[in-house]
């Protein structure tokens, strides 16, 4: 063709290559946005999960912790309960001592009267000159204190079951021992009236003396125990 015609298609070759190579500028630029976009989605939700995952471990370790610290309350609710429970029952035999103490100060009180009884109308029988008569006359009292010291067996034998405390059980075989040396004292008196003839010196005081002494000494002993219990229940409920 005529040179017009070369020179208008050499500038429309030149458009068409400008075009399709911003076209493929154009396309490679999309491919690497693209690309990016991509990479970042992928750290982004990389990111996420990582957040998600430790998120997920502080939940689960806040909710173990939580779960340890409502076991080790539930624990020690149980143990105090428990403690308070033992003190309370160790209170509660305390008291039942205490009570059993009383009893048999109480016994040892009717067994000393009935002592001094004794004695006392021991010395206006011994007035009586015939034998059988005054054994007669003494047999009623010796009943009397044959009634006591069975009254006084029955309260130790009951103090026994409920005392736990091994001092105790001892200072109570003590009091025995002062009651079983006061009954012989009794059986002395009894047959040296019967024979007519007055004990001297007079060991009836020192047998009364003996047993309130050592009925004292198990009373105290009751009552520290009791002090001592109540001192825990207040320390555990405090």
């Amino acid at each position: 063709g005529s040179k017009a015609e070369w020179f208008f298609g050499a500038v429309v070759f030149c458009v068409v290559m400008v075009t399709s190579w911003q076209t493929l500028a154009v396309h490679r630029q999309a491919s690497r946005n693209a690309e990016a976009a991509a990479e970042r989605l992928r750290i982004e939700r990389a990111a996420t999960e990582e957040r998600s995952a430790r998120e997920l471990a502080l939940i689960q370790s806040l909710h173990r912790a939580e779960i340890e610290a409502q076991e080790k309350l539930h624990r020690a609710e149980m143990e105090a309960q428990r403690e308070l429970a033992r003190v309370e029952r160790v209170h509660r035999v305390n008291q039942l001592q205490k009570q059993a103490m009383i009893e048999v100060s109480r016994a040892v009180n009717a067994h000393t009267l009935m002592l001094a009884t004794l004695w006392n109308q021991g010395a206006g029988i011994l007035r009586i000159e015939d034998r059988d008569e005054r054994e007669q006359a003494m047999n009623p009292v010796f009943e009397q204190i044959s009634q006591v010291v069975n009254d006084f067996s029955v309260e130790v034998s009951n103090a026994h079951l409920v005392i736990e405390d091994d001092g105790l059980h001892r200072a109570l075989d003590r009091v025995n021992e002062a009651a079983l040396m006061a009954i012989r004292v009794a059986e002395d008196v009894h047959d040296a009236v019967v024979e007519g003839r007055e004990p001297q010196p007079n060991p009836i005081p020192p047998a009364q003396r003996l047993m309130h002494t050592r009925a004292a000494e198990a009373r105290r002993l009751a009552w520290d125990l009791v002090r001592t219990g109540l001192d825990d229940t207040r320390a555990v409920t405090e």
